[in-house]
């Protein structure tokens, strides 16, 4: 499994301004890409850092998924008056989630 971390950072009350944007126009994006197995979003409220992290089947779907990912951060950053700080790839290493 691979993942993407996407770090924004928004102003403080503005950090929950960008979930509806996730919740009705990104994520049906993502459940239709090949290969998506998740998402998962922290926010810290007093800072407004927000990370948000794609999980991937392989290698090959967090690549092909790249680009618009890209693009799809920056919409919600455009938005919501926040800025990405950073976009990172990792290999998932250790998974474990009870719910």
């Amino acid at each position: 499994m691979f993942a993407r971390v996407h770090t924004i950072q928004a102003p403080p009350e503005q950090h929950e301004a960008g979930l509806p944007i996730v919740l009705e126009e990104v994520m049906p994006w993502l459940r239709e890409s090949t290969g998506f197995r998740g998402f998962i979003r922290f926010a810290d409220p007093a800072s407004g850092k927000v990370l948000g992290v794609t999980l991937w089947a392989t290698e090959k779907s967090l690549r092909e998924s790249a680009e618009v990912g890209q693009e799809l951060s920056r919409l919600i950053t455009a938005e919501v008056g926040a800025e990405v700080v950073e976009i990172n790839q990792y290999e998932v290493g250790f998974f474990d989630v009870e719910l």
